[in-house]
């Protein structure tokens, strides 16, 4: 017997005998190109339909298109707005010579429903926001206020509480950028002033960096338009609460609330060297307390009225006692307050805040209350830094970052919507960007043509699990916007 018959032999009686083991056979050994069209965004579909049906494009068409020049022969207006939506629900690359990455992706065209030739290019994109420079303020703002009616008449709120705020956005890193200022917090970038209702921004006007709270009339005017905008297109009655941080605490903005606006005001102040005095000699019997979950804090009530003030308004001390841990402050760390308002001492918005069953609101631990939740503003904030998936502006002219900003405002609010008209029973309506991104956004879909009919395909688990059937469905209807 020859050698090799021997090994073969004793190859075939071992017990170590090699053989194919099962996983290996899922073993990828090569790689291929095919021609569907497949994407990573199959969630855009939905959300861009519900823009779509909500006549959103109208509405800012509408107002828009009278300021600027559209080249009948190239994209039309409705085409540029649709992509930096998209780009934006999308957050996964914010830059402008993004879009030419996905202008020649067929999977990413086919889930906007556009072909090649319709998708934008870098320059096209940049062209598009050169010519929104020349827009003003007051027109984007104006599309914010139609949004907020739109959603007034939806909810039909009995009591309307308002929020003001200046949010920073840190652009330190990229000073070569018109209007990018030093702010507040010691880095250059732009502070716009926001006024929110709830989750919505309803107004916002786009400022420089060192644009401090109270800036010229900005404050009063926002406000003043806001109410105005209440009383004429929703209801006169409706009782109108503001509530602002220190920045706005402000003499001629108190009266114009108190005596032109008759609205209610919650605002924060400094406290001064004449109330530190007066608070010395209160006795620690007359102090009440305010608890939040574990949280406790001390206050009392009294009149005061500043140097400069005509008059006494409410004021409520507080210092915190005891943290959300459950653990006692030391006076000298104790962080105090004062808060000022007009509730109960404005008679005409008294009567209106009474009508409408806002009795509670005359006690002072829910004034308390509602001075707290002014952290829901930063909230807010951090939501539409996350859309935005930076605070970097991309362009050097004041003029095109002011309408990529608006239309991130824009973007946000119905972001907000459709959480709560499409997706209320899959994501809760308080989750972040990021939340909705990764669960009704990055899902593989395979777009494919049969019968006439253009399908979008998804794994049966993205199907059961999103019960996409149902979204598609309300997409189709949703509450249309009213513009004219």
């Amino acid at each position: 017997m020859s050698i090799l018959e021997v090994i073969k032999q004793t190859n075939n009686s071992s017990p170590f005998r090699c053989t194919r083991l099962s996983f290996m056979t899922a073993k990828i050994t090569k790689i291929g190109i095919t021609n569907d069209k497949i994407s990573g965004r199959g969630g855009l579909l939905f959300i861009l339909r519900y823009i779509e049906k909500t006549a959103l494009y109208g509405l800012i068409s509408d107002v828009i298109l009278k300021k600027i020049k559209v080249n009948p022969k190239g994209l039309q207006l409705q085409q540029f707005l649709k992509q930096i939506l998209a780009c934006f629900f999308d957050g996964t690359d914010m830059s402008m010579t993004g879009f030419d990455a996905k202008k020649n992706d067929q999977g990413y065209a086919a889930v906007l429903e556009n072909k090649s030739f319709e998708m934008a290019s870098s320059h096209q994109m940049k062209r598009f926001f050169a010519k929104l420079s020349i827009v003003p303020n007051k027109l984007y703002r104006m599309i914010l206020h139609r949004l907020f009616i739109w959603r007034l008449r939806i909810e039909k709120p009995r009591i309307i509480i308002l929020g003001i705020d200046t949010m920073v956005m840190d652009n330190d890193s990229s000073r070569k950028r018109e209007g990018c200022e030093t702010t507040y917090k010691k880095k250059k970038g732009f502070q716009p002033l926001h006024i929110c209702w709830g989750p919505f921004l309803i107004d916002v006007t786009f400022r420089k960096g060192s644009a401090h709270s109270n800036h010229g009339t900005d404050y009063i005017d926002c406000v003043t338009e806001i109410v105005n905008l209440i009383r004429s297109e929703y209801s006169e009655q409706v009782p109108i609460i503001l509530c602002a941080d220190s920045g706005f605490a402000d003499q001629v903005a108190f009266e114009c609330f108190e005596n032109t606006l008759k609205i209610h005001y919650v605002v924060t102040s400094k406290i001064y060297p004449n109330i530190k005095e007066y608070l010395k000699d209160l006795s620690p019997d007359g102090f009440g307390e305010f608890r939040k979950n574990k949280a406790i804090w001390k206050y009392v009530e009294f009149g005061s009225k500043l140097s400069s003030w005509k008059q006494f308004r409410r004021c409520i001390f507080t210092k915190l006692h005891m943290d959300q841990k459950g653990q006692y402050i030391l006076d000298i760390e104790k962080p105090d307050s004062i808060i000022y308002t007009n509730i109960g001492m404005c008679q005409e918005a008294d009567d209106k805040l009474l009508a409408a069953g806002g009795q509670k609101y005359f006690e002072t631990e829910n004034i308390i209350a509602l001075s707290h939740q002014r952290g829901a503003d930063e909230l807010i904030h951090r939501s539409i830094k996350e859309l935005a998936t930076k605070e970097q502006l991309p362009f050097k002219s004041f003029g095109m970052n002011r309408a990529y900003y608006y239309l991130l405002v824009i973007s946000h609010f119905m972001f907000e919507t459709y959480k709560r008209d499409i997706t209320p029973d899959v994501i809760p309506v308080t989750a972040y960007p990021n939340t909705l991104r990764r669960i009704l956004i990055d899902f593989a879909a395979k777009i494919t043509t049969r019968s006439r009919n253009i399908i979008l395909n998804v794994t049966k688990t993205v199907y059961e699990t999103i019960n996409i059937e149902q979204i598609w469905e309300r997409c189709q209807s949703p509450p249309k916007i009213q513009f004219a």
